[in-house]
């Protein structure tokens, strides 16, 4: 009877043990942003022409957006677009020159498994005079 309950309880920390080590794997290899261009906290002396997000793996362009906001408001962008040879990266188009000011980058996407990735970062623009 002894043997079973000590057979029993190694199995259960095996088991314990096993869904502890997939939960950890599997969070650590869901998308997330390795760069961007700016950088976060950079501080650019002109304008940046496009925001760039290079990512971990390939992302799910249907559900990706990007949007820029600064203290004039919203910032304007154009067609979000994904690199043809390198599909984690992503890029956003900046319409207009950006003022002087401090800009907030948000951004959403999806990795092939449908796991919503979410992020922000802010930069500055001073231009130099």
């Amino acid at each position: 009877m002894r043997t079973r309950l000590v057979v029993s309880a190694v199995l259960v920390f095996a088991a314990t043990l096993m869904v502890v080590g997939a939960t950890v794997a599997t969070g650590a290899i869901h998308l997330q942003l390795n760069k961007s261009t700016p950088a976060a906290d950079a501080v650019l002396t002109e304008s940046p022409e496009k925001i760039v997000l290079e990512f971990s793996e390939s992302f799910e362009m249907a559900v990706s957006k990007v949007t820029i906001k600064g203290a004039g408001g919203d910032v304007t962008l154009g067609k979000l677009g994904r690199h043809e040879e390198d599909e984690t990266i992503m890029w956003a188009p900046i319409e207009t020159p950006l003022a002087d000011g401090v800009y907030s980058v948000n951004w959403v996407t999806s990795s092939g498994d449908g796991h919503p990735v979410r992020g922000d970062f802010d930069f500055t623009v001073e231009a130099a005079r």
